[in-house]
């Protein structure tokens, strides 16, 4: 047999061991080679498997698997097998060549110089950009950390995601790695980049209408002078809750990794304290509120896992119309003036890039002190987490997603610094999708308080795609709970939401629908929305 395999007579080589009355797993592992000779390749899968379970221990069996279900298109199995070869020999260059070349070829790059890395590739020859951009070349330049005639490594290329994604006028990019004769790579990056109203006039009138059924327009205008220098901007003229917003932002001293903002906010608001968006609901409480508040900051992005902020903010208020009733009291009402110090911290803690699963946390501090007679002082602290995972080699067709949320204050704070949990466009992000959190149009049906936490379990189908447009949909869990200075503001009950929601994105415009039902007080809430920039709290 070993005579025939020498003189590549492969049918002789099947011929003689299929014969044989029990094989052992070196004559398994021959006759695996020989049915893939002859593109037998279901047949050479089980006589590879056969020899593998025998000899669990030795990587040759792992590789020649992953080998027949890579010529059989089938990209998860060889990766699943090379991942098994390499966690009985990590350097073997063969296998850690064969999985990044598995990984590349199902656009995971990441994945993909995860393994290359280790025998030293892939090797950037050039660096081409498209020419259509209009950013200052310089500044593109800088937003990448790796360069021509040097092998790309993981961290450049997460530390260049980074950088892009702070530029804020890429909504999607592609860096793809275009092979060469001689084993060294071109790295081309394409994107689509949003310059001034919008990538193009229907893009900026949907963008700035979009919130139009709800009385809000959302005027923005990006890259100022090709220097992704960006102006963002929220007008809502609803009669219960007026409010401007304005931000500009921009890299410090041409450095993407830099980046400096101001925000101011204004707000006129009328607010009614009730225990429920629907039904019998009596009011606990009401007031007017007018808030100023101007806003500085200064952004790092270290590296692709570690980014920073640092910041201040000045803010007045007032309260006018009040009626306490048994949800407010005098020390939530304390008019005047605010100084305000911001720091927060977000680092990547666990990247996965071969099972496409990240984790995330985040951490901020807001120590204020309020000018008043007598003054106050407290510290609003909040941290989360995100767990995100895509099943599968590649493509979007699932994805889950569990992020979870706390914070609490100390000391004494502003009735308008508190929490709120439930849905409420452009105010807050601690979304509870069974409540609603005005009612009437006026804020105050959804749980007020100074500590919470917050679950939110997603698991998203695509259900649609065609490059323009896209749709996903699925069901989702929100728990939750508040505590507040009283019972009047809130209840400390658990809260439980199941629901769905759909997400349709236009043109890197994306409106959401969501359905969720209120365990606790057996409400339905229905609500969309269009997902805008961050806006500050």
């Amino acid at each position: 047999m070993q005579q025939l395999f020498a003189q590549h007579r492969w049918a002789q080589v099947v011929k003689l061991a299929e014969a044989m009355p029990s094989r052992s797993p070196d004559v398994d592992f021959e006759l695996g080679l020989a049915y893939a000779r002859l593109g037998r390749w279901n047949d050479a899968h089980r006589a590879m498997l056969e020899g593998q379970r025998a000899c669990p221990g030795q990587k040759r069996f792992a590789v020649e698997l992953a080998g027949v279900a890579f010529e059989r298109k089938q990209y998860a199995a060889a990766a699943h097998w090379l991942r098994r070869a390499l966690r009985l020999d990590p350097r073997d260059d063969y296998a850690n060549n064969f999985l990044g070349t598995v990984y590349f070829l199902s656009g995971n790059l990441d994945a993909a110089l995860r393994y290359w890395n280790r025998v030293n590739k892939p090797r950037i020859a050039a660096l081409h950009f498209d020419p259509h951009l209009r950013v200052h070349r310089l500044l593109l330049d800088r937003a990448f950390a790796f360069s021509p005639a040097a092998v790309l490594r993981e961290p450049q290329l997460t530390a260049t995601e980074a950088r892009l994604q702070a530029l804020g006028i890429f909504p999607s990019w592609s860096i793809h790695l275009n092979p060469r004769q001689n084993g060294a790579f071109d790295a081309v990056f394409r994107a689509q980049e949003l310059d001034g109203f919008g990538a193009g006039r229907f893009q900026a009138l949907l963008s700035t209408f979009s919130g139009l059924p709800y009385e809000t327009i959302y005027p923005r205008y990006l890259n100022m002078r090709r220097s992704a220098v960006n102006f963002d901007s929220l007008l809502r003229w609803d009669s219960q809750k007026r409010r401007l917003w304005l931000s500009l932002s921009a890299p410090s001293h041409e450095l993407p990794q830099w980046r400096w903002g101001f925000a101011a906010d204004l707000r006129d608001e009328n607010w009614a304290i009730r225990r429920s968006f629907t039904g019998v609901a009596p009011v606990l409480g009401s007031l007017h509120l007018n808030r100023e508040v101007a806003a500085a900051s200064f952004t790092a992005f270290a590296g692709g896992r570690l980014r920073w902020s640092l910041g201040g903010e000045l803010s007045h208020r007032t309260f006018g119309s009040v009626n306490y009733g048994s949800a407010l009291t005098k020390s939530l009402l304390t008019p005047g003036f605010e100084i305000k110090q911001l720091a927060s911290i977000d680092e990547r803690l666990a990247n996965f890039p071969q099972l496409r699963f990240t984790l995330d946390a985040g951490a901020s501090s807001e120590l204020a002190r309020t000018i008043s007679t007598p003054s106050h002082i407290c510290e609003k602290l909040r941290a989360s987490a995100l767990a995100r995972w895509l099943p599968g080699i590649q493509g979007h067709a699932y994805e889950l997603t569990q992020r979870l949320r706390a914070g609490t204050i100390f000391g004494s704070s502003p009735f308008d610094e508190l929490y709120m949990l439930g849905m409420d466009r452009d105010d807050t992000d601690l979304w509870m999708r069974g409540i609603v959190a005005t009612r009437d149009g006026r804020k105050g049906s959804a749980p007020i308080g100074n500590g919470y936490f917050l679950s939110n379990s997603e698991f998203d189908r695509r259900l649609y795609s065609n490059g323009l447009i896209s749709l996903d949909a699925g069901p989702l869990l929100d728990i939750g709970r508040m505590s507040a200075p009283n019972s009047g503001l809130s209840t400390r009950q658990w809260l439980f939401d199941p629901g769905v929601e759909a997400r349709v994105s236009v043109l890197h415009t994306t409106v959401v629908l969501s359905y969720g039902h209120d365990m606790t007080s057996g409400a339905n809430a229905f609500y969309g929305m269009v997902a805008q920039p961050e806006v500050l709290p």
